[in-house]
């Protein structure tokens, strides 16, 4: 495109009238609106888990916390189950019912994440590894989300991670997002060289004293979204939120994104998705409501 042209917001003919009311969310590249359409049908009412079920997921899950292989997790599952099942057809079709399942849920897990990732501000991509001499596995949970708690009432820090285990010593940590208002950190983030036993070299850290005290080694990597280290420290994420059963752990107050009015100057693209309608709307959407 010549430098001297510019683009022309569309004309749609819908806009002329009045403007329109929709659910405004980041993609991580733009921001998009769905048009809000209001209806009275109730959710389907959930099901309670069979007993099946229920010992279905905790295998999956107890595979996928110490990182096994997808093919030796239902072999292992599908040898426990057998015995539950009179015949092996109907065994194979529970599995594939309840690998969909799974799909489909951490589907929405990882949308919902990157939607509150990319719509928010945040400052520090932070992890956190326990020391045996602090805390066992089960109190480094416990603990550190009561910490992350108290500091979002306290301090009004926003937090949104996941914990996982290291592929080659199979050591719990912590990885997430924090947004920390200007003058509310607690503790002091020095600067640190030393040894990564992973990467087999010197490497740079900024620990936080305060953390260190309390749990161990720590992290407080600065992010900034114009950054190309933004995108990948979010797919960093995305990609344990897959491999893992672990649940994300937020903090209440951030938005996936926000309800709000459009016109047409405010549309860059018309675009279908998944049979429905939504706009692609020019960065400056937000700056223009200022």
């Amino acid at each position: 495109m010549n430098e001297q042209q510019q683009i022309t917001p569309m004309a749609i003919p819908f806009f002329d009238s009045r403007k329109l009311y929709c659910k405004v969310y980041n993609d991580g590249s733009h921001y998009v609106g769905t048009p809000y359409r209001p209806t009275l049908k109730l959710p389907p009412e959930r099901k309670p888990k069979t007993e099946t079920q229920k010992l279905f997921a905790e295998l999956y899950a107890q595979a996928a916390a110490y990182g096994e292989k997808r093919a030796e997790t239902l072999k292992s599952i599908r040898e426990q189950l057998q015995p539950q099942f009179k015949d092996e057809t109907a065994l194979d079709a529970f599995i594939v019912a309840e690998m969909k399942r799974i799909a489909h849920n951490v589907g929405v897990r990882k949308k919902r994440f990157s939607r509150k990732a990319y719509f928010n501000e945040w400052h520090y991509f932070v992890t956190v590894t326990y020391s045996d001499e602090k805390h066992t596995e089960e109190t480094f949970r416990k603990q550190f989300r009561r910490c992350l708690s108290n500091l979002h009432t306290r301090r009004q820090w926003l937090y949104m991670g996941v914990f996982e285990r290291a592929p080659e010593t199979n050591r719990l940590h912590f990885h997430g997002l924090f947004y920390i208002p200007d003058g509310q950190m607690i503790g002091t983030v020095n600067e640190k060289r030393d040894y990564s036993t992973k990467s087999r070299q010197m490497q740079t850290t900024h620990e936080n004293d305060f953390f260190a005290e309390r749990f161990g080694r720590n992290d407080f990597s600065e992010i900034y979204k114009a950054d190309l280290q933004y995108g990948n420290t979010l797919a960093y994420l995305l990609k344990y939120i897959g491999k893992t059963g672990e649940r994300i752990v937020y903090s209440r107050g951030i938005p996936d994104g926000i309800m709000t009015h459009i016109d047409s100057k405010d549309i860059a693209a018309e675009i279908l998705d998944d049979c429905v309608t939504k706009y692609v709307l020019f960065d400056d959407v937000f700056d223009k409501r200022k």
